[in-house]
């Protein structure tokens, strides 16, 4: 009777022990099941935001593809861009001749050309930073029908873009400033899908179109 007390006292606590192991094994089913559902969503969510972030990135692309430059602003000014030219050369007294505003390797700079007595500078400015990408001095033996530009009678070049789009079509995406071959400082307005325009720089007149 003793012994029988014994196997079933031995019973009672393998049952109680398999019950236990099973409501454990059973919580920790559900809590796998839990953490695999966190998982899911959180791998979800983390593939959303990064489809999300290469479809706004595509979207600036395309945007800065089809924008002009005549709607983008700049921190470094044409005006900065010239100060700038003449403190790369430490030179007195240099004259401005052109200027061309375009992309260079991505980075949209100005490209400024100038002379004094008979030597020419040309420096590339970055837009942006205002770093001197770019400079270089030669020697010219005659730079007396050179042209000096004027900056206090130029129209700033918001203003000769903005006058070159007028009933026309497309985006602006280079300009230069120079004298034309009847020696009138004009705006050469670069137009994308469009008619490119040359401006008088002081008057904006269209002179061609």
């Amino acid at each position: 009777m003793k012994k029988l007390n014994k196997n079933l006292k031995y019973c009672v606590s393998a049952l109680v022990l398999a019950l236990l192991l099973s409501a454990c094994s059973g919580e920790n089913a559900n809590k796998a099941k839990e953490d695999a559902k966190d998982a899911a969503s959180n791998a979800k969510a983390a593939v959303s935001e990064e489809v999300a972030s290469v479809k706004d990135k595509a979207e600036e692309k395309i945007d800065d593809a089809t924008r002009g430059i005549e709607e983008k602003e700049f921190k470094v000014s044409l005006d900065d861009a010239v100060n700038k030219f003449k403190e790369a050369f430490e030179v007195d007294g240099i004259e401005v001749s052109s200027i061309e505003f375009d992309e260079d390797n991505g980075k949209y700079a100005y490209d400024i050309k100038g002379f004094k007595d008979n030597e020419e500078f040309e420096a590339k400015i970055d837009a942006e930073s205002g770093e001197v990408i770019s400079k270089e001095k030669d020697k010219e033996d005659d730079t007396k029908d050179a042209m000096a530009i004027d900056f206090t009678k130029v129209k700033a070049p918001k203003e000769a873009m903005k006058k070159a789009m007028e009933n026309n079509k497309g985006f602006v995406k280079s300009y230069e400033l120079d004298f034309n071959d009847q020696r009138k400082l004009v705006y050469e307005i670069d137009v994308e899908n469009g008619d490119d325009v040359e401006l008088d720089a002081e008057t904006l007149d269209i002179i061609q179109k």
